[in-house]
């Protein structure tokens, strides 16, 4: 990788970990108050924007679809599905920071990013639903076994 790449490449971590830090103090706030106010939402898709259109550009393509898919989470969230909410969050939250991870050690991207989307997706589907009947489960992230990736720029 020549100079120009690298630096674009530190300048992607550099951003996309301060973004990711931003976002798990503001989940942690919300969790703690049970709410996210209009603010915390719009900055939230704000982050999770920046971060797919980034990916995008470094050609990480199973970053930007989960940013692109948890910028859809932000519909109106029923009470009942809040914690389930909240524990997809910081799922999502570590497999970024796992991902970014890797970008640093220079090892491949997580291709099997199947589980997480399923997970956002059939949470997506009951708020769309609008299944506010029983809290959703939201198993923990299984790791996902490496598979050849993305080699980035």
């Amino acid at each position: 990788m020549g100079n120009g790449n690298d630096s674009i490449l530190e300048a992607y971590l550099f951003e996309t970990n301060s973004l990711l830090e931003q976002l798990d103090n503001l989940v942690l706030a919300a969790e703690e108050k049970d709410s996210f106010s209009e603010e915390d939402v719009n900055t939230i898709f704000r982050i999770m924007h920046t971060i797919k259109g980034s990916s995008a550009m470094m050609e990480y393509s199973s970053l930007m679809t989960i940013a692109h898919r948890a910028e859809d989470l932000f519909a109106i969230v029923p009470e009942a599905l809040r914690p389930a909410l909240f524990d997809l969050l910081f799922q999502i939250i570590d497999f970024f920071r796992g991902e970014i991870e890797r970008i640093e050690n220079g090892q491949p991207l997580t291709q099997t990013i199947d589980s997480l989307l399923q997970k956002v997706n059939s949470f997506i589907q009951q708020i769309q639903n609008g299944a506010a009947a029983a809290p959703a489960e939201v198993p923990p992230a299984a790791p996902e076994a490496p598979a050849p990736a993305d080699s980035g720029p």
